[in-house]
Formats: C-alpha cells, structure tokens, sequence
C-alpha cells in the first residue's frame, strides 16, 4: 500500500480561481483543472486543514449603525456619521472626534475610553454644557449604552463628566471563526449541528489585520465517502462561531486543505 496526498490550494480570490463568490466574499466554489479520482479499492481516506489566511475585516459599524449625535447647551445639535468599518475603542474614539472638529467643534471636547476594571467604555466631557443622546441608528451597543440614553441624564454637564456605559462593551460578537468545505458530510459538530466544519480559526489579531492560522494539532477527518468518486468542484466557505453569515469587506480568504488515502495507484484523469 502507498500513502497517498493530495493538496488543494483554494482561494476566494477570482483572480486564483473562484466562483460563485458571494458578495461578502464568505463563500466560493473551485473547479479543478484536472479531474480528481479517488479510487475504488482506497482505503483511509481522510481531509485536514492545514492552514489558512483570513482578514479580520468583519465590520461592526455599517450604514445601519454610524450615527453620533452631541448637543451643545443654547447652541445647536450635532449630528456626525462615522464611516462604515471594524473599530475598536481608540479608533472609534478618533472617529468620533475628528468627525465633530470637522463640523466646527474643537478637539477632545469628548473622549471614548475602554475601562478594563470593567469591561465598559467611559464616556468624558471636558466642558460643561454638553450632552450626547445615544440615537437608535448609533453605534450604542457596541459601547455598552442603549437606544435613547442621554449622558447625562436628564440636562446638560455643569462642568467636566465622565459616566461608565450601562453595559459591558461589545465591540464584536464573533469570537472565532469556522472554516467549512463541502469535500466533508458530517464535519466537525458545532453544538448539536453538523455543518461540513473542518476547523475552528482563532481570532488572535488586531482589527484589520491578517490571520495566519496553522494549527498546533491537525484535525483529521474522515471522507470514505469520497470513495470512487470524480471531484471537479468543491465549494468552501467560513462562518462565525455561531454558523452565521458573515461580510469581509472586500478581503478575500484562502486555505490548504489536504486528502490523503492509502493506495497502490493514483489515477487522475
């Protein structure tokens, strides 16, 4: 008996191959250029991850969610939206500041800090006369607030303020992500439900960064039921933790995924 591999390369990218992406590039499909027969007689036939590149470039402020409105005691509202992106609290912080310097304010009137103690952002007013309402189309959850606070609550700051969100901040509720392939049946069980899951990508990266996922220990699945079978197409896609769709932004993903079987000849047409 011969040990058998066969590596597949795979890529969202249309330029390396891919169809059918979906238009938050989630999901592909490949055809291969050469016929992949995995014979009659083989034996052991299994599929690992070995490594993949995914961006974490998942939004969590979009046009739904970018609004920002400060009032500014016997003066006027001001109303600012930030640009759709993946923030975390220092980035939302200058956003939010620049955003109000643009439309006349001066700089640091207020500030956005995350308060590790808690897990909550602090919300700070250097002057008094100011007041933020928290709109149903801002970003408040993400911060730890919710729809139609005021801070502060009920009039206007009489002098510098800070107030602690409501909540603990929730910047992002996707805590790792799920690489799935239609090359497996079963795969990995997320919960009570199968999937075609091959492997779980920690999220261990900045906001816009790259994941260069190479596990420490191989998960090895069995696909028998490839047996005798012509593969020209597969298709490939990532979920979060929780199987939901997801939005990357324009980046693409890519993964090496490996067959191996035992067999006494190999034969691709």
């Amino acid at each position: 008996m011969q040990n058998k591999t066969i590596p597949l390369f795979v890529s969202s990218d249309p330029a390396l191959g891919a169809i059918n992406t979906t238009s938050g590039n989630d999901r592909f499909s490949v055809q291969f250029k050469r016929t992949i027969v995995i014979p009659e007689d083989a034996e052991n036939i299994t599929l690992e991850l070995h490594s993949a590149e995914v961006w974490w470039s998942v939004l969590n402020i979009t046009i739904l969610n970018n609004d920002f409105r400060l009032e500014v005691q016997g003066d006027q509202i001001y109303n600012v939206t930030i640009e759709p992106g993946l923030y975390d609290v220092s980035a939302l912080n200058s956003a939010v500041n620049n955003a109000l310097i643009n439309q006349g304010l001066a700089s640091g009137l207020i500030t956005l800090t995350g308060d590790n103690s808690t897990g909550k952002v602090l919300l700070s007013f250097t002057i008094a006369g100011l007041q933020v309402t928290w709109v149903p189309t801002g970003f408040f959850s993400l911060l730890g607030f919710t729809s139609g606070q005021l801070v502060p609550d009920p009039t206007f700051t009489v002098a510098a303020f800070s107030e602690l969100s409501t909540n603990i901040a929730n910047f992002s509720d996707i805590s790792s992500f799920i690489a799935h392939t239609s090359l497996v049946q079963g795969g990995i069980p997320l919960g009570d439900t199968l999937s075609q899951a091959i492997a779980n990508i920690q999220i261990n990266v900045p906001p816009g960064s790259l994941i260069n996922f190479s596990p420490n220990r191989v998960i090895t699945l069995n696909v028998n039921h490839l047996r005798g079978i012509s593969l020209n197409e597969a298709s490939f896609w990532i979920t979060d933790q929780l199987n939901r769709r997801l939005d990357f932004n324009g980046e693409f993903f890519s993964m090496l995924v490996i067959i191996r079987y035992h067999h006494d000849h190999l034969k691709v047409s």
